[in-house]
């Protein structure tokens, strides 16, 4: 069922299509630099914020606590994804968006004036998991929101490179926190970052979401929405439509970030506790050379995103965890050298994990694209951040245990067959949606059933 909503956003000039979809896909790079290193920043603060939120005699179990605080967060995205996705498909994908990131970059500035336990008590905790949850809920609506923007606003050219543009903006987040942290802890000495300092990073997102929020008001709508806006064919249940009619796909593209995730959990998160924790390498050079190896290998989304377009996305996903499943043992040894050995040590291990990094951010711009064409207009925003959120929180959630479980089992390196079977997963999963001919269909019955006008097309870039 569909109903008459008033367009929120009507267009205020029309410009080149080019030139607007550039900013569109700056708007939506932006939003999600915001919402990873407001997402990610709480996990490199944590050594300083467990003592002060869950003190304890053992200061292990004060940060497993907090790591466990980090975990709630990823509860949260999936309902974050099914609200922002009906209030996108509803009232709009820019609307949706600079809520969005305005809750997101909220819920982080307030995180960062919190009471600690001495001051507060037994509310200290409770309210920084309150935000906590605040930040997954916001998250959960970002991504698949600004996939789906683009998708509507590229005009149905260079649809890889365009989309690479969102996890490239992810990845800076990523990157650019654990360079502040480091800066910080550089600046200011272990003594002041554990008094006060832990809280700088958290209160610079409020200049960093007032500078997206005033770039991202000035943007219309898409003109897909616009189209349905006018034609009063807004869906009036998206989130019953699309779980109803789209659940296979829902699925199937929820498999394809759970890969994206394992990967990228693996070669990202699982790398600073092997250097942490088993190598027992120096937490600001692992601040540091995660934030130079991330900055670098971000190149990958571009490079994946051109060969998307140029050859397609079964391809792309070949290369990208082809590489990364290539290289995940050599990097695993290789990490070992910076332990014992000098600085060209450091130098060749780094190496390694860019060339790891950019072939596993090779693959994600495909699944962008996979992510975005799979479902119709009226459901896409909340189709496509449910199914997104949903492999996240699977991906993300199961990591870290799987890895420490391989690790204790198998070794330290053992936590490289992640990737590996990962990466068989993710191309087989990518070559049934693109086999077989030029333009293979999912609709019609094969995958969300007959009378969904979808289609996953190996070449429509």
């Amino acid at each position: 069922m569909s109903q008459a909503i008033p367009n929120p956003a009507m267009p205020r000039e029309t410009g080149n299509a080019r030139s607007t979809a550039a900013r569109v896909g700056t708007a939506s790079m932006l939003g999600t630099f915001i919402e990873f290193y407001d997402f990610t920043c709480y996990g490199f603060l944590v050594v300083y914020m467990a003592p002060l939120f869950f003190p304890s005699d053992d200061p292990a179990t004060g940060i497993l606590t907090s790591l466990g605080v980090y975990g709630v967060g990823y509860l949260a995205r999936p309902l974050g994804a099914l609200f922002f996705g009906r209030l996108g498909d509803r009232r709009g994908r820019r609307f949706a968006l600079l809520v969005t990131v305005i809750g997101m970059g909220s819920a982080t500035t307030v995180m960062g004036l919190l009471p600690t336990y001495g001051t507060a008590g037994v509310a200290a905790p409770v309210l920084l998991i309150a935000v906590r949850m605040v930040q997954g809920f916001c998250a959960g609506g970002e991504i698949g929101g600004a996939a789906t923007l683009v998708s509507e606003s590229d005009g149905g050219r260079k649809r890889g490179r365009f989309q690479a543009v969102i996890p490239l903006g992810s990845s800076l987040g990523v990157a650019v926190s654990p360079a502040i942290v480091g800066v910080l802890v550089t600046v200011l000495g272990p003594k002041d970052m554990a008094h006060w300092g832990w809280r700088v990073p958290l209160l610079l997102s409020a200049l960093m979401t007032l500078a997206v929020v005033m770039y991202r008001v000035r943007l219309d709508d898409s003109p897909e929405f616009r189209s349905l806006a006018a034609a009063e064919a807004v869906e009036r249940s998206p989130v019953l439509a699309a779980l109803r009619g789209h659940w296979r796909m829902i699925t199937v593209s929820a498999v394809l970030n759970l890969v994206v995730t394992m990967v990228l959990g693996v070669l990202v998160n699982y790398m600073s506790v092997y250097l942490l924790s088993v190598l027992g390498v120096p937490a600001l050079k692992v601040y540091w050379l995660s934030a130079v190896c991330l900055f670098l290998g971000a190149s990958g989304f571009l490079v994946g995103g051109w060969w998307t377009d140029r050859f397609g996305r079964g391809s792309a996903m070949l290369l990208g965890y082809g590489g990364a499943a290539a290289l995940i043992f050599p990097l695993l040894y290789g990490m070992r050298a910076i332990s014992s050995g000098g600085g060209w040590a450091l130098v060749g291990a780094g190496a390694l994990y860019v060339l790891a990094l950019a072939f596993g951010y090779a693959a994600a711009p495909a699944m962008y694209v996979t992510l975005t064409q799979a479902f119709p207009t009226e459901v896409r925003y909340t189709a496509a951040s449910f199914a997104y959120n949903a492999g996240a929180v699977a991906g993300g959630g199961l990591t870290p245990y799987l890895a420490a479980q391989l690790t204790e089992s198998g070794g330290p390196r053992a936590a490289g067959w992640l990737v590996v079977a990962a990466a068989v997963t993710g191309v087989t999963v990518m070559s049934l949606l693109t086999s077989g001919r030029r333009e293979p269909s999912i609709s019609g019955g094969s995958i969300d059933g007959p009378g969904v006008s979808n289609r996953i097309t190996d070449t429509d870039n």
